[in-house]
């Protein structure tokens, strides 16, 4: 897992239903491999299809960090909700459910 920077398969711009899952790491971080392990296990369990994964590394991007308001690593977003430590699998998915479900709102709305 070392060498992986960020993967996408898509951007939400090309497809509304994928969903962005962005991850906030550092290199000096002690959480944060485990912390990317746990994201991208549970990412492949509800199936890779469904999301982007971008991984920002505020070793070499600290200014990514300011922009979104993330001040303690490692720290997890989706859906513009975000999570600071190790995330619980449970979470990670209530959290994408949640998304889910206001895409869907955004959707009807239109």
């Amino acid at each position: 897992m070392a060498g992986k920077k960020s993967r996408k398969a898509s951007t939400e711009k090309d497809d509304p239903e994928m969903i962005e899952v962005v991850l906030f790491k550092s290199d000096s971080c002690a959480f944060c491999p485990r912390a990317e392990e746990v994201v991208r296990e549970a990412i492949e369990n509800f199936g890779s299809d469904v999301f982007t994964l971008k991984v920002i590394n505020v070793s070499e991007n600290p200014e990514a960090a300011e922009e979104y308001g993330i001040f303690a690593l490692p720290t997890v977003m989706i859906g513009g909700v975000s999570v600071t430590g190790i995330p619980e699998p449970d979470m990670l998915m209530k959290m994408v459910l949640g998304t889910k479900a206001m895409k869907k709102r955004k959707v009807r709305s239109k």
